[in-house]
């Protein structure tokens, strides 16, 4: 009995033993978990291996120009956001601050568990790269890093929070309080000025359609928008769902001295003030809640999926809703795509992905506009005008707060 009494004692002994051993590896695991990569803070290790982005939570205060983000990410891991016109304060996630470092413009955090929260303040520029003088933000097409940390590659994903303090008094926010479908990261944006909004109606699937003007420009905004809820109607009946609420609404802005047209602010689309009157800037940037945000770039050099694609939708229901307009619509669009190609750049469709810069190699010009148009008019009347939205409709529905390229759609 003695004998084994003394076995069991043995082996319990090495039981706890294995368990302590156990535990002690587990905890060195654990303990290594929490170092600090130093290859990735210096910015040495492969950038292509930063974890995306899920979600993008913005509180904002206007007086100060301060903000705190907190970004939900697609799962734990080394993270490297573009920050290159923000002054960080603050980075905490799950287990307190992080150490951090900034390298060619964005911020590294290694190891990073649970919501990354950054604070930080921002400036005002003056080269639609940011917050402008007018009130409004233009971060399109890879200047997020100057409003919010992101990852301004559209492929990236994320879905938007946005709360906004410190609006002057006698003067309107408008801004959309959430963007519950992934959106590029170039879409959320904000304008900040004495508007005056009205109703302009609802569509059959019940998106509430509303126009914001600045001080004197009521005109301008009503007879550009007279046909945007039928417009946007057609759009949901021959494409597809839009994705970004209930609710859209075109809004006037000031960029600045020669900037014209809009950008694809959804679900608060941007327009020049110069442009308030142009129904078919209205319903290209209405058309970009499908193509261009609905559905986002796979890379840069599928630029033409969203412009080319938006610019022939938006000719398309214009004629559909106001046939009259369609001659001069085409007239137009003529004239754009001769003074393109005169003045020259980068092809409508490069080749590869991502290996151009969309602003220096002179992608950003009428050309992925205008012959992706033609492109699209030539394919209708081949096929019939008919066949050709349900082509398209079917690849928005299949793509849809997705990335995509233009070589899916050929």
């Amino acid at each position: 009995m003695a004998c084994a009494l003394l076995l069991l004692a043995r082996m319990r002994a090495r039981w706890l033993l294995l368990l302590l051993l156990a535990g002690t590896s587990a905890c060195a695991a654990d303990a290594g978990d929490e170092l600090d990569d130093e290859d990735w803070l210096d910015g040495k290790a492969d950038g292509v291996a930063a974890v995306n982005v899920k979600a993008t939570h913005l509180d904002v205060d206007l007086a100060s120009k301060s903000a705190v983000a907190t970004i939900e990410l697609e799962k734990n891991g080394n993270v490297a956001l573009e920050v290159g016109g923000l002054t960080i304060s603050g980075v905490t996630d799950d287990r307190g601050n992080r150490r951090h470092t900034i390298n060619g413009g964005k911020l590294r955090v290694s190891n990073v568990r649970g919501p990354l929260v950054v604070t930080y303040t921002f400036t005002q520029h003056d080269n639609a790269d940011g917050l402008l003088p007018g009130g409004s933000t233009v971060v399109w097409p890879y200047f997020c890093g100057n409003l919010f940390p992101c990852h301004s590659q559209p492929a990236d994903g994320t879905t938007f929070t946005l709360a906004l303090d410190g609006v002057p008094p006698g003067k309107t926010a408008v801004y959309p309080e959430s963007i519950d479908a992934e959106a590029p990261p170039y879409m959320i944006a904000w304008a900040v000025g004495a508007y005056t909004k009205a109703n302009l109606g609802t569509t059959a699937a019940g998106t509430k359609l509303s126009v914001h003007w600045l001080p004197g420009g009521e005109t301008a905004a009503r007879a550009g928008t007279k046909n945007l809820t039928k417009v946007v109607d057609w759009y949901e009946k021959t494409l597809g769902p839009y994705t970004f609420g209930t609710e859209m609404a075109a809004v006037s802005v000031i960029w600045g001295e020669g900037l014209y047209g809009g950008m694809e602010h959804h679900p608060f689309f941007h327009v020049a003030k110069d442009a308030m009157s142009d129904e078919v800037t209205h319903a290209h940037e209405a058309g970009h809640g499908w193509f261009g945000d609905g559905v986002r770039l796979k890379c840069w050099e599928d630029f033409v999926l969203s412009e080319g694609t938006t610019s022939y939708l938006s000719a398309r229901a214009l004629a559909v809703v106001a046939p009259a307009m369609e001659a001069k619509i085409w007239a137009d669009y003529k004239e754009e795509l001769d003074a393109a190609i005169a003045e020259g750049g980068a092809p409508a469709w490069p080749t590869g992905c991502n290996r151009i810069d969309i602003i220096k190699d002179k992608l950003f010009t009428n050309l992925p506009y205008m012959q992706g148009a033609f492109f699209y008019r030539d394919v209708a009347a081949k096929v019939g005008a008919d066949v050709l939205d349900g082509v398209i409709g079917r690849f928005y529905r299949k793509y849809k707060n997705k990335p995509a390229s233009m070589q899916d759609m050929v």
